[in-house]
């Protein structure tokens, strides 16, 4: 394994601590679970998680349509016009 996996996994974890980013967790583990302070009921393992996996699919599928796309388009393209 190549040194460069551990770091990107620090850079990963350093930003998720970040000021910025680790303010949200509450919320984003909030609305994972459906559930708020006032609602005091149980909510199941498998319930988090089905939102979890559909958060991060989402998540994952609009920056490739939007950011992964474009650019491998727009590489292919001036690929092809630098030859």
């Amino acid at each position: 394994m190549s040194l460069s996996v551990p770091l990107i996994f620090l850079a990963g974890l350093l930003s998720f601590l970040s000021p910025c980013v680790l303010p949200l967790v509450p919320a984003y583990v909030g609305y994972l679970s459906g559930s708020t302070l006032g609602n005091s009921t149980k909510v199941s393992q498998s319930r988090v998680l089905r939102h979890a996996f559909c958060f991060i699919g989402g998540f994952t599928l609009v920056f490739i349509v939007l950011f992964g796309l474009p650019a491998t388009f727009l590489g292919t393209l001036l690929q092809d016009l630098s030859q």
